[in-house]
């Protein structure tokens, strides 16, 4: 933890980082913030269902978003439903100020293969729909209570206040039950659901747009630090760290758009697709902003035809940053920009403009005038010195 005296400098790092975010996002070319904002809305939904308790590995998450597996191996009993958990944030960013999330977010609402959420288990489909969107009109509704504030720290310090004691959004605590096995009495204690600050942290953008503190309206997963609760943490130790969260936060997204950008430029690099009607482009940069996703996934985010998305995938292909994998006999696609690009073989090299059979002719050419030169008594190269 750190020093009472170095808490100025750790909050001037992170006003610092969070401005130095904000400005960078004004001067990002529309390529960059589409490649950020898949990876946005990816991290959010990854992060919100290991919030909820969920747990799975990154191609796991993908196979469940394109529909070929369950979540996790066991049902997700006393877990909020996964789907309806997503479908909650789809729509919800689907209204975003930050346009090139809302756009991406609208058209994956229909992208989303994931398999309905276990029946007997997890709430059925409508219930779990409820449940999951009721979680973020209370995060709007506890937002919209908090004072104004001019400054990004007070107004995150509040915020943690608010969660103190609040039915929803309460750090969890263990209950006891008690359970009987045979004679045997017995009490455990059973947890409660995790706090969904999710929902908090993906609006959070929006509140600091909205009070003029930010001009783009970011989710911000990771912001909110249960330990920074009052009663979880003295104040001069929740000080610190709602004010770190905000700096490592801030950082990470600015590395990310940083990230982002050297993608961008990589894909203009490429050019995959020679004709400039070509959408390979496109593909390439929702590949590698959020990550594997099937064929008919990719139909539906793109509006192609099924003919359309293989002409794409095989100009991927040719330039060598398509990687495929199999999950339940279903192709994924993800982009591999770290890779070499293929030499390509559908036009001539840059520095070879002629075919060989062009070539031949123009030696033949250079042959019969040298052989004409030689009948009168002058070589080729003394001609060109002539010029």
């Amino acid at each position: 933890m750190a020093h009472p005296s170095d808490v100025p400098a750790l909050e001037t790092q992170a006003l610092l980082a969070l401005g130095r975010l904000d400005g960078a996002l004004s001067v990002a070319r529309p390529r960059t913030l589409r490649l950020l904002a898949g990876q946005q809305l990816r991290t959010l939904l990854i992060a919100a269902l290991r919030q909820e308790g969920h747990s799975f590995t990154d191609p796991r998450f993908h196979a469940w978003c394109a529909g070929l597996v369950t979540l996790s191996d066991a049902p997700p009993r006393d877990l909020r439903a996964p789907r309806a958990v997503c479908e909650a944030i789809l729509t919800e960013l689907a209204h975003s100020s930050w346009e090139p999330l809302a756009a991406l977010a609208a058209r994956f609402s229909a992208a989303l293969l994931a398999p309905q959420d276990h029946e007997g288990g997890a709430p059925d489909a409508e219930t779990g729909h409820a449940a999951a969107h009721s979680l973020v009109t209370a995060a709007r509704d506890l937002i919209a209570a908090l004072e104004p504030s001019p400054l990004p720290l007070p107004a995150l310090a509040q915020l943690h206040r608010a969660l103190n004691g609040h039915i929803r959004f309460a750090p969890p605590e263990r209950a006891p039950m008690p359970i009987s096995l045979g004679p045997m009495r017995l009490t455990v204690e059973r947890a409660a659901l995790p706090s969904p600050r999710w929902s908090l942290e993906m609006l959070w953008g929006e509140h600091w747009r909205a009070a003029g503190l930010v001009a783009h309206a970011l989710p911000f997963p990771g912001l909110i630090r249960l330990d920074a609760v009052p009663g979880a943490a003295e104040p001069g130790d929740a000080r610190i760290l709602v004010t770190r969260a905000l700096r490592e936060v801030a950082q990470s997204l600015f590395d990310q758009l940083g990230e982002a950008d050297q993608r961008a430029r990589r894909i203009a690099d490429l050019q995959p697709g020679r004709r400039r009607t070509s959408r390979a482009p496109a593909l390439l940069e929702l590949l590698a902003g959020f990550g594997p996703l099937r064929s008919a996934q990719i139909e539906t985010l793109l509006g192609a035809t099924r003919l359309g998305v293989r002409a794409m995938l095989a100009a991927l292909g040719d330039i060598g940053v398509l990687e495929r994998t199999t999950v339940a006999g279903v192709r994924l696609y993800a982009a591999d920009l770290s890779a070499r690009p293929a030499p390509d073989t559908s036009e001539p090299a840059a520095g070879f403009a002629f075919s060989s059979a062009a070539l031949g002719e123009y030696n033949a050419a250079m042959a019969d005038i040298d052989a004409l030169l030689a009948r009168s008594g002058v070589s080729l190269d003394d001609a060109e010195e002539d010029d």
